[in-house]
This record gives structure tokens, C-alpha cells and sequence, in this order.
């Protein structure tokens, strides 16, 4: 049987001038030299201190395009791949009809104008644009800035709700600890003071905290009240009714609110912020839903009323009111709206 010759690639193929040596490898060293050569017989005899370095430089370059590879590549190739490195554009910039979205202030509510676009209907021939009426303006939505310092407040609340409790807790042991007889009186009223003295600090700070959540929910609130105004529907306060069965079980601590957010079609909804309030409007919970859903907070509440918002851009829900009594809660399944 005769052999068949393999197939190989010829475009790699370099030809040799002079033994080894490539054609690319001779117009390398012949640039070099002869560069260095030029200015040698023309440059040197006037210039002798500029003209050597340059010669030197010249002849080495040369030698080094044509006989020094460098991780068994040839040194065009690294020069190449670092021209390339430098000016290739390292970030990407989303445009549409000629306008950079990275710089525009509108980019940030970039979703609800493409959206805005797709309401566009081809019949026929033509092109009728329907939009949405003046009459009925779009609703500004609050800003990523002001949801987060919402939430950064309302960490800080948390915080010092915990003290608080911690320093309450710390007044019930001096008092019990005063009322226990013993033999040799001791005078606790430096520490009950002192005690005194931090509860009514943290008050203070839990005040000053409230008063700023009020600036801040201001704007938010009137972003709400005029989506209200434009689709005419009213936030109603419900109380959620606890399912029958549950096959997901978040937690299994007592006074620990969680739940699963959804859409309208089902689907999952992640990155929801959960925000607690107590009966006094002050948030003592932020949360955050993950990929499937769900949020669960991570030290219990003590019993009471508790009001639960949900926010998230292009979604609307209900606002919870959640009685905690003690037990362990089921996981709320919230669906927008």
C-alpha cells in the first residue's frame, strides 16, 4: 500500500536565506546594521558623542529582532502585543443612536428608556410611535444613592437598637443584683447612673437617626405618591396569611422575619431591599433578597408590630404589617404587584 503524505501547514513555512537564518530575520539585522552603518560614515566624525550611543543601540537592536527570542516567540511579536496592550480599549461603553450612556445621566434608568423604545408598533408600511401621554408623565424613581443611604441608616439603627437592649439588659441585672440581700450594703447608683447616662445617649443618637430617615425618605416619598397619582392605585397595608404548607424553611429562629420575593409571572426576584420598620417608623431591619428570592434576617426581633416595604426598581408591592409573638415564622411568599 502506498503512504499517503500528511497534511501540513506550508503558511508557517519561512524561507532560509543562509543556513538558519530567515528572510525576516536578514532585513532585521540588515536594518539595524545598516542604520548604525549610515551614521557612521555621514554623522559620526561631527557629532562622535550623540552619533555612538545611537550606533550601538542601532546594531544591537538589530542582533535582537533577528537572533534573541524571548519564551521561544521572536521579539516583534512581544513588541507587537504591547502596542496592542497599550491602545486597545480596556472598558466598554454602551452607545444608542449616538449618544454615550456612560456619561449621560440617564444611564442609570437606562432599562426603563429601552423599554420606553420597544413601544414602537410597525403597521404596514409605516411607523406609528405610541408613547405614553402627557397627561401621564413617567414617575422618577428614587436613586441608587437614596436607597443606600437608607440603608446604611437603617444599619445603624439596628445598631443602636442592640445596644440599647444590651444597656437595658444591664439596668434589669443592677436592679436585681440591688435587690438581693447582703450582708455588706453596696452602692450601685455610680453604675445605675452611668447605665442611665448611656441609655439616654443612645436615645438621643436613635432620635437624631429617625429625624434623618424622615429627610431622606421624603424624596422617595414623593416619587411614590406620584406613581400613585399616575396608574390611580393606593398602597394598602394587608395582613399576610400564613401557608398552609411550607416546603422551604428559612430559619429556625423565633422572631426572625424572611421570606421569597417573585414577580408577577413567578419568576424569582433578586435584589430586593427589605426594610423593617418598628410600630414607631424606625427601621430595625435592611435586607436583601439572593438569586432565589429569599431574605432572612440574621439576629431575631423582640415581640411587636412590625411593617415590612419592599423596593426595587420597575416593581411595586404591598406593605406588610407583621405581628411577632415569640415563635418561629414561616417564610412570606410576596408577589409584585
Amino acid at each position: 500500500m502506498d503512504a499517503h503524505p500528511i497534511p501540513q501547514n506550508v503558511t508557517s513555512f519561512q524561507f532560509k536565506l543562509v543556513g538558519d537564518m530567515t528572510l525576516k530575520q536578514f532585513l532585521y539585522l540588515a536594518i539595524g546594521v545598516g542604520f548604525a552603518y549610515l551614521l557612521f560614515v555621514t554623522v559620526s566624525s561631527k557629532y562622535p558623542l550623540i552619533t555612538w550611543p545611537i550606533i550601538i543601540i542601532s546594531t544591537l537592536l538589530g542582533v535582537a529582532f533577528a537572533f534573541l527570542p524571548i519564551g521561544s516567540r521572536p521579539l516583534d511579536y512581544w513588541l507587537a502585543a504591547f502596542l496592542k496592550a497599550v491602545y486597545s480599549p480596556t472598558k466598554r461603553v454602551w452607545k444608542k443612536n449616538g449618544k454615550n450612556y456612560k456619561e449621560d445621566p440617564l444611564f442609570e434608568s437606562r432599562l426603563v428608556m429601552y423599554l420606553a423604545g420597544q413601544q414602537t408598533q410597525v403597521t404596514g408600511d409605516s411607523l406609528q410611535a405610541t408613547a405614553v401621554p402627557q397627561s401621564q408623565p413617567i414617575a422618577p424613581l428614587p436613586t441608587r444613592e437614596e436607597l443606600g443611604k437608607t440603608v446604611d441608616l437603617a444599619r445603624q439603627a439596628q445598631q443602636l437598637q442592640m445596644k440599647i437592649i444590651q444597656t437595658e439588659r444591664t439596668l434589669s441585672q443592677i436592679k436585681t443584683e440591688a435587690e438581693k440581700p447582703n450582708p455588706i450594703p453596696i452602692d450601685y447608683s455610680q453604675q445605675a447612673n452611668a447605665t442611665l447616662a448611656d441609655l439616654q445617649s443612645l436615645v438621643k443618637q436613635v432620635s437624631d437617626v429617625k429625624t434623618q430617615i424622615q429627610k431622606v425618605r421624603e424624596p422617595i416619598k414623593e416619587h411614590a405618591s406620584a406613581a400613585t397619582s399616575i396608574t390611580h392605585e393606593r398602597v394598602k397595608v394587608i395582613v399576610p396569611t400564613k401557608p398552609r404548607q411550607t416546603t422551604v424553611a428559612l430559619t429556625t429562629f423565633p422572631n426572625v422575619i424572611n421570606g421569597i420575593v417573585k414577580d408577577t409571572t413567578g419568576n424569582y426576584l433578586e435584589g430586593t431591599v427589605a426594610v423593617i420598620y418598628d410600630k414607631e417608623g424606625l427601621p430595625v431591619r435592611a435586607l436583601k433578597s439572593n438569586k432565589l428570592g429569599q431574605f432572612t434576617g440574621s439576629t431575631p426581633l423582640p415581640n411587636g408590630t412590625y411593617t415590612l416595604e419592599l423596593e426595587k426598581d420597575n416593581f411595586s408591592f404591598d406593605v406588610l404589617q407583621i405581628d411577632l409573638n415569640g415563635g418561629v415564622m414561616s417564610p412570606l411568599l410576596i408577589a409584585a404587584k
